[in-house]
């Protein structure tokens, strides 16, 4: 028979008797301690990897909503574009409309260019500040002879 010491307690010093009994019941118990081990290494196992799996799906989760947000509101921006597109397409259709018509260009290159129609005298009014504003001493001269004409006629 051997004698065994307990290495838990050194101040104690017992001998544990080295029988089949003992034998056995040590396996048991450390059998039991193994089994103890694997049920506790499975249940971390099945509880960290769903964990870990539920994390990863999340993370791609939140990654597609920024992704649709971003996209969301590229297409806000495409609309407000589109229908800004569309206005400025009325209008350069209404203008195409409005230079068809001969009496509208008249009326523009009047308006533009100072030009009358017979025996029509054109007034330059200053600007608010006492300005005269942006036009050519050419246009000055063509006024007055416009206005001597439109004297003599009387």
């Amino acid at each position: 028979m051997t004698i065994r010491r307990s290495s838990k307690d050194d101040q104690q010093n017992y001998t544990k008797l080295d029988n089949d009994y003992v034998r056995n019941t040590d396996k048991a118990i450390n059998r039991k301690i193994q089994a103890r081990k694997r049920k506790m290494r499975r249940i971390a196992f099945f509880a960290i990897v769903p964990v870990v799996i539920i994390a990863f799906l999340l993370n791609i989760l939140l990654n597609q909503n920024e992704t649709l947000a971003a996209k969301e509101q590229k297409k806000i921006e495409a609309k407000k574009h589109l229908s800004e597109l569309k206005d400025e397409r009325d209008s350069l259709n209404l203008k195409i409309k409005q230079l068809e018509d001969d009496e509208y260009i008249a009326k523009l290159l009047r308006k533009d260019y100072f030009l009358s129609e017979k025996g029509e005298i054109i007034f330059i009014i200053p600007d608010e500040k006492g300005q005269k504003g942006d036009i050519p001493e050419e246009k000055d001269k063509k006024d007055t002879i416009s206005e001597k004409k439109g004297k003599k006629e009387d």
